[in-house]
């Protein structure tokens, strides 16, 4: 029988899942456990079984697979129609572009076996011909959410150990037991607070190479000075703050003397709200929030090899909050939110040869 307890210091917004079978469990036990996870924010199921290509069968009948630059991508090159070959072809394409397209190649699901499996990338210390064969190769990551300085950022994330996992760990931040723990008053003036986000290097990932940075600032906040509020929903509809540490450089309307005593106050508040998780298993299964929810590395990361799956919960969202998910409470960020996954469906409804994310 399946085992449900909950994670240390997370308030209620983290669990265990033990001794589950994915050789036996049901469809329907699947997605009560996805439910489970949109409400919970974060859950770790241990000793799962699970290989690269389950991996993905499993957590597409939770929902698509979605990297935001890459439908951007697509939308500033219209000519290709969604084809990587016909973009990688195209006179248009910018050198910056193409080396973003070989760097996400390079570190795209697939190592194992030669074989191409969509919908994922590599985080890895292994290297191969001494290049790293996956995102973050080594040292310690620091706080931070995907795609954080994105208006559109993708909900949720999925990380499948494979290979010499257990001298790490993964680490979450929750927010919402912050954001209800404060005075009415400050809970109104953290409500109405817009944060600036910029891509900055080495937040994340100190000493990160050239390549890694410009896939990172794609990916993580390719436009300068973006607006995004700090308090926002989770697609569950649960309330907390969208503050990602990595991107974070003021809030709108602030000097940056005061933006900064005001952030450091709240990120003093969130540290009691934190778990690092040291993989027991090599094969461990990490789902949690990317809204409300921060993550970090700590640890060995020598030969290390985990899957990324990110993805929205496309076939989960109505059975949990029954509306679409829209993470903002006030405009203008309600409409451009609207316009920008509009552009993104455009892009998502390609198919053929194209990044794994249009698969």
């Amino acid at each position: 029988m399946i085992r449900i307890t909950d994670i240390p210091n997370l308030e209620g917004y983290g669990v265990f899942v033990d001794d589950i079978d994915f050789r036996t469990l049901t469809r329907d036990q699947w997605i009560d456990l996805g439910k489970l996870s949109m409400q919970k924010l974060v859950m770790i199921i241990r000793n799962t079984g699970l290989n690269q290509r389950s991996f993905r069968q499993v957590m597409k009948k939770w929902g698509k697979d979605r990297l935001n630059f890459s439908a951007t991508l697509f939308a500033k090159y219209p000519s290709a129609q969604g084809d990587i070959k016909k973009l990688i072809a195209s006179p248009e394409l910018t050198a910056e572009d193409r080396d973003y397209i070989k760097e996400y190649f390079r570190v795209g699901g697939g190592a194992i076996g030669g074989k191409s499996h969509t919908g994922m990338i590599r985080v890895s210390g292994k290297k191969v011909n001494g290049k790293p064969i996956g995102m973050f190769a080594e040292g310690e990551l620091l706080w931070h959410s995907n795609e954080s300085g994105d208006l559109a950022f993708t909900p949720a994330v999925a990380l499948l150990g494979v290979e010499s996992m257990t001298n790490s760990a993964t680490g979450f931040m929750v927010t919402t037991p912050y954001y209800n723990s404060v005075s009415d008053s400050f809970r109104s003036e953290l409500d109405e607070m817009v944060l600036i986000h910029n891509f900055v290097p080495g937040r994340i990932n100190p000493g990160l190479n050239s390549p890694q940075d410009n896939l990172m600032y794609k990916n993580m906040c390719p436009d300068a000075d973006t607006e995004i509020p700090l308090v926002i929903q989770s697609p569950a509809g649960i309330k907390g703050l969208h503050y990602s540490f990595n991107t974070v450089t003021g809030i709108k309307g602030m000097s940056n003397l005061e933006a900064k005593k005001v952030l450091e106050e709240v990120r003093k508040g969130l540290n009691p709200y934190t778990y690092d998780y040291w993989w027991e298993n090599n094969d461990d299964l990490l789902i949690f929030d990317n809204s409300i929810v921060q993550h970090r590395r700590l640890g060995d990361t020598t030969n290390r090899l985990c899957l990324r799956y990110q993805f929205d919960y496309t076939y989960l969202q109505y059975k949990v909050a029954k509306k679409p998910y829209i993470p903002y409470f006030q405009e203008p960020y309600v409409e451009r939110y609207k316009s920008k996954m509009n552009m993104i469906g455009e892009m998502l409804k390609h198919e053929g040869g194209s990044l794994p994310v249009f698969v």
